[in-house]
């Protein structure tokens, strides 16, 4: 009985394939889309290259095996999300929406569906072709770009607020340095202290993608705060820790092997720059309501190397 049905299957697939114009140059030429031609019993008829490359099946494993719902996730079948598209496809000749679909490999991903009604040479109406982009390249560009805009907007408020507390905390005495005021940068007043604080900032990145990928658990926020009260001690800014972070960054993304890894990096180092701010905001808020010891004239008085051992210990 069941060979018998799946012969009637490929009957069927044949006398569409043979009456329809679903192999098309433009079909089999329009490798950026996937699209799949069926009947309305789901049969799937054609299977061009773009679906093959999308979804990852060849032609032969779907052209009259799978029904076409197998390429939408349970959930939307189980709702009746797919009837109700294919309802209106009748009533209207055409149906599009963002929705997801499903791999080969069972993982799902967002795409942009249109649903086209086809008609054999005769006028009538036999199935349907199903367009589909992938768009799993485009939402990851955007989250990108509101990841970073909202980064952005983040470490401006940040900086805004360091300054204005870096100037409350500074105490009242004689012995100001350019560097309180922001006139010498870190990198340029202290290059080996800003090479140390690099150095353990890029360790902390590798730790943070170990974290990440194996779910080590990692006392990243712990050394953050302890970079902080470094860069609070040098009475840095938020331009130090920009400077800091971008010089990791381009360090670490530089020897990574594959763009996955350099997106990884990208991504820990956006919230590791967010917190370290937030260190240093915290530890200048302290010394501003007094909750935190100014360092006294011996301490900062004491040698450039001194200090610079004690950042790289930090």
């Amino acid at each position: 009985m069941r060979d018998t049905s799946q012969q009637l299957v490929q009957d069927r697939i044949r006398e569409l394939r043979e009456n329809t114009d679903f192999v098309s140059s433009l079909f089999e030429s329009l490798v950026g889309y996937a699209i799949i031609a069926a009947d309305f019993d789901g049969n799937i008829i054609a299977f061009n290259e773009g679906a093959h490359q999308i979804y990852g099946y060849a032609p032969e494993e779907v052209i009259g095996q799978k029904n076409i719902e197998s390429f939408f996730p349970q959930e939307f079948i189980a709702e009746g999300s797919f009837q109700l598209a294919v309802s209106e496809l009748l009533e209207r000749g055409r149906f599009a929406c963002e929705g997801e679909k499903v791999r080969k490999d069972g993982s799902i991903f967002p795409v942009q569906i249109l649903f086209t009604l086809t008609k054999d040479k005769n006028g009538q109406i036999v199935g349907f072709v199903e367009i589909v982009e992938d768009l799993t390249e485009r939402k990851l560009a955007e989250e990108v770009t509101l990841q970073a805009r909202e980064n952005a907007e983040r470490i401006e408020r940040l900086e805004k607020e360091l300054r204005s507390l870096a100037s409350l905390s500074s105490p009242p005495q004689t012995g100001v340095t350019a560097q309180m005021y922001g006139v010498v940068t870190l990198q340029d007043g202290f290059p080996d202290t800003f090479r140390n604080l690099v150095d353990s900032y890029e360790e902390l990145m590798d730790l943070a993608l170990e974290r990440q990928a194996y779910k080590v658990k990692h006392d990243i926020s712990g050394r953050l705060g302890a970079m902080a009260e470094t860069l609070g001690f040098y009475k840095a800014g938020p331009r130090d820790v920009v400077d800091i972070h971008t010089a990791a960054l381009k360090a670490k993304t530089r020897k990574a092997a594959t763009t996955e890894k350099r997106k990884a990096y990208t991504g820990e180092g956006w919230i590791m720059v967010l917190e370290l701010m937030g260190h240093l905001a915290s530890f200048y808020r302290n010394r501003a309501q007094g909750t935190g010891a100014f360092p006294n004239q011996e301490t900062e008085n004491r040698d450039e190397d001194t200090k610079t051992k004690e950042a790289g210990n930090g």
